[in-house]
């Protein structure tokens, strides 16, 4: 079902343990074309190759899913819980998730992936050590990030404005804002001032808020793909689903559409499918 030339989902989990190849089938019968496939944390496989197991198996999936007619942005990296799973393994987190940063560089790098994320802070209450060092975890990427251009992935709590001002004013110190993404952010969020870009969940309250903000965003599900909690978030064909809502409920369908499946997506990851 075609509703657009172009229907990104800016964030998605797909695991050979879940559905796998059936949701991407599912998003691409609604009409989707693209998405950003992220790496979903995976606890079975050792320390000192947690990593290099994880993005192989990415890019493996990636791969099946560019077989199945849907474009992929591969975005990879240390994601924030990591830092548990390290410390109750007796290792030091820090060394080992630096260590996850510098091999996502390579890969990036080598053209085998094209970001880094989900990264940042844990999204429940945390001490502050864990904190302060979660920090220098986001910090140590987009050092890394910096020399080369890499778009950034964000992943934190909610947060208000004083909490986007403190990851803007880290990235001005580190790096560009306009190379980092908050991921899963709530369409209010577009209220606030501040330069970080957002990616909303497609939710149709949340397009509403977000369309009529006239600011710049990203629609994505935040699929996990996880076959023993079918609920824990919204389907993978909910991006089409809200583009043809936008298409049925806005005039100017095509402006809004072009720049949140387009403009931006090919601006923020410069993937050569976004210039349809």
């Amino acid at each position: 079902m075609e509703i657009f030339k172009s229907v990104f989902d800016n964030f998605m989990h797909i695991r050979r343990s879940g559905f796998y190849m059936d949701s991407i089938k599912l998003f691409k019968q609604y009409g989707g074309t693209s998405v950003n496939l992220v790496n979903f944390p995976e606890y079975s496989y050792e320390p000192e190759n947690h990593y290099r197991k994880l993005y192989d198996d990415t890019v493996k999936t990636a791969a099946d899913i560019n077989s199945n007619g849907i474009n992929t942005v591969i975005t990879v990296g240390p994601y924030p819980l990591d830092y548990f799973y390290f410390l109750n393994s007796n290792k030091d987190p820090l060394y080992y998730m630096k260590d996850g940063i510098d091999l996502a560089v390579k890969y990036i790098n080598d053209g085998r992936a094209d970001a880094l994320g989900e990264i940042g802070y844990p999204h429940f209450s945390i001490s502050e050590d864990v904190y302060n060092r979660s920090g220098e975890i986001l910090e140590y990427a987009m050092d890394s990030c910096r020399d080369y251009d890499i778009p950034l992935i964000l992943h934190t709590a909610d947060m208000d404005n004083q909490g986007y001002l403190q990851i803007e004013n880290m990235a001005k110190k580190h790096y560009k804002v306009n190379r980092i993404i908050k991921h899963h952010a709530n369409a209010t969020d577009l209220k606030y001032e501040n330069n970080i870009l957002k990616s909303v969940i497609a939710s149709r309250n949340n397009i509403r808020i977000a369309v009529e903000s006239k600011n710049d965003f990203l629609l994505e599900t935040d699929y996990t793909d996880q076959k023993e909690k079918p609920g824990k978030v919204i389907p993978p064909y909910s991006v089409p689903k809200r583009a043809l809502m936008i298409k049925n409920e806005y005039s100017n369908y095509e402006e809004i559409l072009n720049k949140i499946f387009i403009d931006i997506p090919y601006r923020f990851y410069r993937k050569d499918f976004f210039t349809l």
